[in-house]
């Protein structure tokens, strides 16, 4: 595992929060709890975040090759 290279860990961690912030949206404080809820700014920055980190990641591996 190349971990200068490797672009997986981040879109997973992007997908998962991305799943919570879409619960937290679609559910309300009903669904998904008052916990949920107000983790739903970090949830939302930690998305775009590891999408982010995997797009300059998966970029640098298409430019060298």
């Amino acid at each position: 595992m190349d971990l200068e290279s490797d672009f997986r860990p981040f879109l997973a961690l992007g997908v998962i929060c991305l799943i919570l912030s879409t619960i937290s949206i679609i559910g309300g404080i009903e669904m998904a709890g008052d916990w949920m809820y107000t983790m739903y700014p970090i949830f939302i920055l930690f998305a775009i975040a590891g999408f982010s980190i995997s797009w300059i990641r998966w970029k640098n591996i298409d430019e060298k090759s």
